[in-house]
């Protein structure tokens, strides 16, 4: 009996791979969802490669911008440890190279610190502003630039914008007594006894039986106490 040829080898495997069933009815899917992905199989290959390329983008920005946090930081210990004639431009170069982190915003206060040691109060309000303005009023570091703010308009003897600035801190959890006190101490400083005793009693009669002895509570009766002395 003559032995089988190549060609019949090859003959009976194409004949056999044409029975295969498609790769799709192995996962056992719905003919009905077979036929779908058949008839759409070019409009799901360009959704599929969109999911894929946004993912791939996803990861690779992730890991842009913790390297980018990562650079900031260090940037930012290196601009604070520079000495006092290189220590602005450090700074003023951190807040421009990674605008939008963390440490652009703390290297931005900083100068408005050294302007306030500096004694540059205009400049300093003005960045304290800035910054307040570019902040979401849950932020933390939101209540600190008005207290910066305020506080360089009060040296800055202007005393109307760090008494208005002052009075937002009497309504922000922790700065109540700052709010108050400082409000109080620009009334006085302007002749304005009544209006000083006024604001503090306002914010003492905010204390309860609790908090009786609240140091807060003991300084503002004594500068009561101290304002009426004066009228």
């Amino acid at each position: 009996m003559a032995g089988q040829s190549a060609f019949d080898k090859r003959h009976v495997e194409a004949n056999a791979l044409s029975e295969v069933e498609g790769l799709l009815e192995h996962f056992n899917l719905p003919p009905a969802a077979i036929s779908y992905i058949r008839k759409n199989k070019t409009m799901l290959q360009i959704v599929l490669a969109v999911v894929v390329g946004t993912v791939v983008v996803w990861a690779l920005y992730g890991s842009y911008l913790e390297k980018k946090i990562e650079n900031s930081t260090s940037a930012l210990s290196v601009a604070m440890q520079a000495g006092p004639a290189e220590k602005a431009a450090a700074l003023e170069k951190v807040a421009s190279d990674f605008s939008g982190t963390s440490a652009a915003v703390w290297a931005k206060v900083e100068l408005a610190h050294l302007d306030m040691e500096n004694k540059k109060f205009a400049d300093a309000a003005e960045k304290y502003s800035t910054i307040k303005n570019n902040l979401d009023a849950s932020d933390p570091l939101y209540a600190l630039a008005i207290f910066g703010i305020a506080q360089a308009n009060e040296a800055n003897h202007d005393y109307k914008q760090a008494a208005e600035h002052f009075a937002l801190l009497k309504n922000i959890g922790g700065y109540q007594a700052i709010g108050h006190l400082s409000v109080a101490r620009i009334e006085e400083t302007e002749g304005e006894i009544g209006k000083a005793i006024e604001t503090l009693s306002g914010y003492l009669g905010t204390f309860t039986e609790t908090s009786a002895n609240d140091a807060n509570k003991r300084i503002i009766e004594e500068k009561i106490s101290r304002l009426k002395a004066l009228k």
